[in-house]
């Protein structure tokens, strides 16, 4: 729920030698980054004349969808070969998400359809599922989060629930106090810090997150907030749902797209996630792991545990939080 700056932080330390040079496109593999289409604010560029011809072609589509023709057959009539903004119409369910969805915002998301056509993903599935859901004003959510409104760490631990969560820690402790001790020995990591981040990222497992995570990604791209960022997570998620057969649309997130108790986004549960027992996303002793295990792989390039949580969230009341946090934890340990 609190994982706002999340984003910043996988981009920002994506390449772990220090030294290495940035990929333009971190998340995307080399021959995807090369296939990138043009950008989506150049592509939405569409004059009115435009437009109009769009429109006709979209109007077109849907009368001859409902009398059973095919697409390829409204391109014939309308005449000559579409071009890129008009052939994106063809190939998006516009038809499933117009009563729900702006039509500017239809419009881009119909480009994002298309791109990621060529990128070998189709879309038009999750677009026509019921749970699909344009998140209006996702990107208010980021720039208006905690960690960017407030700077007193006081006013932060009153946004976070602190003391709600602090009251909590000894009776986590007391029922996975043998995950905890494992995961510490196999990881390196204290579990006062495991729990720490527990605590503030889901209130150790109280929350799941109220949005699914490939709604929120293709909200950022059509509101084209963060857009590189939320093209490479979206891909993430559709490799993770893949490997592992969970369906996409049933899971469940914060705004930016991050899941579990531990609230990783997709790159972070491609790479750091122990799915040990096969229990899924909330099962805790998993979650206790994955934390180490993330924790630990930034520790050795930091250095020290402490900067290592900066990898998890880059604002500092974040890190204060959770090491007070483990402060506390430390108390109710026997």
């Amino acid at each position: 729920m609190y994982l706002v700056n999340l984003w910043y932080t996988e981009i920002q330390y994506l390449n772990v030698e220090k030294n290495r040079p940035m990929n333009p496109h971190p998340f995307l593999s080399e021959s995807v980054s090369q296939k990138r289409p043009p950008n989506l604010a150049e592509l939405a560029r569409i004059g009115p004349s435009d437009c109009a011809f769009v429109r006709k072609i979209h109007h077109t589509i849907r009368q001859s969808l409902r009398y059973g023709l095919t697409i390829v057959f409204c391109v014939a009539f309308l005449g000559g070969k579409p071009t890129q903004a008009q052939s994106t119409e063809f190939t998006t369910p516009t038809s499933e998400i117009n009563d729900r969805v702006p039509d500017d915002i239809q419009r881009r998301i119909a480009l994002i359809v298309s791109q990621y056509n060529d990128m070998g993903w189709n879309l038009s599935e999750y677009l026509a599922d019921d749970r699909f859901q344009y998140i209006e004003g996702i990107t208010e959510k980021f720039t208006r989060s905690a960690e960017r409104r407030i700077e007193s760490f006081e006013d932060y631990k009153e946004i976070l629930a602190y003391e709600i969560k602090k009251n909590k820690l000894a009776e986590f402790y007391s029922t996975y106090s043998a995950e905890l001790l494992a995961a510490e020995k196999e990881f390196g990591i204290p579990k006062e810090i495991i729990m720490g981040i527990l605590g503030v990222e889901s209130e150790f497992g109280r929350y799941k997150g109220s949005y699914n995570p490939l709604n929120a990604y293709i909200s950022m791209m059509a509101e084209d907030y963060r857009y590189s960022f939320a093209e490479a997570q979206l891909i993430e998620l559709l490799r993770f749902c893949k490997r592992t057969g969970l369906d996409v649309m049933s899971l469940q997130s914060s705004y930016a797209g991050a899941m579990s108790y531990a609230q990783f986004i997709p790159y972070s549960l491609n790479r750091w996630w122990k799915n040990s027992e096969g229990q899924g996303l909330y099962h805790m002793p998993d979650n206790i792991r994955s934390v180490a295990n993330y924790l630990a792989h930034f520790t050795e390039i930091e250095g020290n545990v402490k900067d290592a949580i900066l990898r998890y969230n880059t604002s500092s009341l974040y890190q204060q939080a959770v090491l007070s946090l483990a402060e506390d934890a430390k108390q109710v340990i026997p």
